[in-house]
């Protein structure tokens, strides 16, 4: 899949979603506005209440969208057999958007009220898709080759030293402003001393100011007095390097938070689907088996 289409299946997945979302929250809003006591009153109650059609298709299908999403993305990463289909990252993707839309749709199959045994259910959902986003960002600072493995330093390093001599040959960078562009990426103490906060505030705070830093590398390529074309090319050059050079000086201590990632995200997702199926098993039970 090329850059483009894979922005265009990007957005559409997004947009998918949006509209979705939107078009939910419009159809109910009075009703989710109204207070607890009076919703019974209103002439929607038949159709967004909880057991209603379309409060209960809600949780319905936003059930599936998580079970769907998590049963094909672990597939993809643990089963050998489709370890050809597709690139991880796409499959991610997809993972992510189904389970951020699935949330959001049972959370209109509860209409925002919570209680009992099912609040533990959807707080372990919450926690599930807030740990998720964290992992996500953790997850894109971890290089990956073109079929989506992870790179390893020595990798990183040849591309690194690759570029260092490229942007020497070609553009006459000199050694001393090359380790200035590498200082754009780095923090001002050692990376291993840092702890969780130090090292969510640096990367904040560093994405929020590389476009400032990038200025800077910018204002040195225009002193070369290159030409345009040329120049443009060097900033390129000079901005993969600063990229390189974060990614290799974190890319130990992104690994070990994503471990321990891992240790926080899997058993709020076992919580959660374990009450989800005790919750579907006494719906059931009780005859709330919706279009079915």
């Amino acid at each position: 899949m090329s850059k483009r289409l894979h922005l265009a299946y990007t957005l559409f997945l997004l947009l998918v979603g949006l509209v979705i979302v939107f078009q939910v929250a419009r159809t109910g809003y009075s009703y989710y506005a109204t207070p607890v006591e009076e919703r019974p009153f209103r002439s929607e109650y038949d159709l967004l209440k909880p057991t209603g059609l379309y409060g209960h298709g809600y949780g319905v299908i936003g059930a599936a969208l998580i079970t769907i999403g998590v049963v094909a993305y672990s597939g993809r990463k643990r089963i050998r057999r489709f370890s050809g289909v597709g690139k991880i990252t796409y499959w991610l993707e997809f993972h992510i958007f189904v389970c951020l839309l699935g949330p959001a749709l049972v959370l209109f199959h509860t209409t925002f009220k919570f209680g009992g045994l099912v609040a533990v259910s959807f707080w372990s959902m919450t926690a599930v898709v807030a740990s998720g986003i964290i992992g996500r960002y953790l997850y894109v600072q971890i290089p990956k080759g073109i079929k989506g493995n992870e790179l390893t330093v020595a990798e990183l390093e040849q591309e690194k030293t690759a570029l260092g001599e490229r942007l020497h040959t070609q553009f006459g960078v000199s050694p001393a402003v090359l380790q200035w562009i590498d200082s754009l990426a780095l923090p001002p103490k050692d990376v291993a001393r840092m702890s969780l906060f130090q090292i969510l505030n640096f990367f904040v705070v560093n994405d929020l100011t590389r476009r400032m830093k990038f200025r800077r590398v910018y204002a040195t390529v225009e002193r070369t007095k290159l030409p345009r074309g040329a120049a443009k090319r060097l900033q390129t050059l000079a901005m993969r390097r600063i990229s390189l050079t974060r990614r290799i000086a974190f890319l130990q201590k992104f690994r070990q938070l994503f471990y321990y990632w891992h240790v926080v995200h899997l058993p709020f997702a076992v919580v959660m689907f374990v009450i989800l199926f005790i919750h579907i098993g006494v719906a059931v039970a009780f005859g709330y088996t919706w279009i079915f």
